[in-house]
């Protein structure tokens, strides 16, 4: 099911996280989306078609690594050369952060959040980019001067305190917080606080998992603009479900040992 709405990103990413997939394989799509510039553009964000280089879709790159269980390439890699260089361009760049939301998404096919209006430019601090300068760039550069005076601009992260009492394991809405955002592994400080509310989740996810048997598209039609957003719909609920049985690898709730070649029948995750 996931193969019949995955591209080769989501293809790969699967292989990776669930069949000792080649990082360089995953690596390599990922790249493809990569322009001359440094910067990720096209529609690796599914609901953005852009294919120019913008900081929101590149940090959307970014977080694919991290999606596929893969620890970020060395220095050298051509991705991260190319990610360097979109950034120290300081392309779109402000004090406030980077602009999200370019004026070139008006020019192709993209859901409505990803519209631009001159009016009411948004400016966000994005933090898979902060991260990757900390990491990659030079001390006494200039994009590491204005990447820590960004991080000094947002509020001190403090101990989550969330209200799940409204929680519903029934819906999956991956827009919205979930206690999984919360809490990201069983090792977590904060498992004990939100244990209870964490296993609703897994439960919730296990009983969708095992009771679908066509990627829930049609759930999302009130969305739909044009027909690309129609397949970038099958694109995200690809990606969906490998975030979700992630999610399950994750807190040890997967029924069938991993690597795995192929699933037909039969329930992929168990309750507890």
């Amino acid at each position: 099911m996931v193969f019949r709405g995955a591209r080769p990103l989501e293809y790969t990413m699967w292989k990776a996280l669930f069949e000792n997939g080649n990082a360089e394989e995953f690596l390599s799509v990922l790249a493809s989306y990569q322009n001359a510039d440094g910067g990720f553009g096209h529609n690796i964000e599914a609901n953005l078609w852009n294919p120019h280089s913008s900081p929101e879709v590149t940090a959307c790159a970014l977080d694919n690594i991290g999606r596929a269980g893969l620890g970020m390439p060395d220095k050298g890699h051509p991705i991260v050369t190319g990610v360097l260089k979109f950034l120290t361009s300081e392309k779109y760049l402000t004090d406030d952060g980077w602009l999200c939301g370019l004026p070139s998404n008006l020019e192709c096919s993209h859901a409505p959040w990803f519209g631009y209006d001159p009016q009411n430019e948004v400016f966000r601090i994005l933090d898979p980019l902060l991260d990757f300068i900390f990491n990659y760039a030079e001390e006494d550069s200039e994009i590491y001067k204005k990447a820590t005076s960004l991080k000094a601009k947002q509020r001190p992260e403090e101990p989550a305190v969330c209200d799940f009492s409204g929680y519903d394991p029934a819906k999956f809405e991956p827009w919205g917080l979930l206690p999984t955002d919360v809490v990201k592994s069983p090792e977590s400080a904060l498992y004990p606080i939100y244990k209870d509310v964490v296993d609703m989740e897994l439960d919730g996810i296990a009983d969708r998992l095992a009771g679908m048997d066509e990627l829930p598209v049609a759930d999302y039609k009130d969305m739909w603009e044009d027909v690309r957003q129609v397949i970038g719909f099958y694109y995200w609920a690809s990606s969906d479900i490998i975030t979700q049985i992630g999610i399950l690898k994750t807190f040890g709730r997967l029924e069938f040992t991993l690597p795995v070649s192929i699933i037909t029948g039969g329930s992929l995750c168990e309750k507890s």
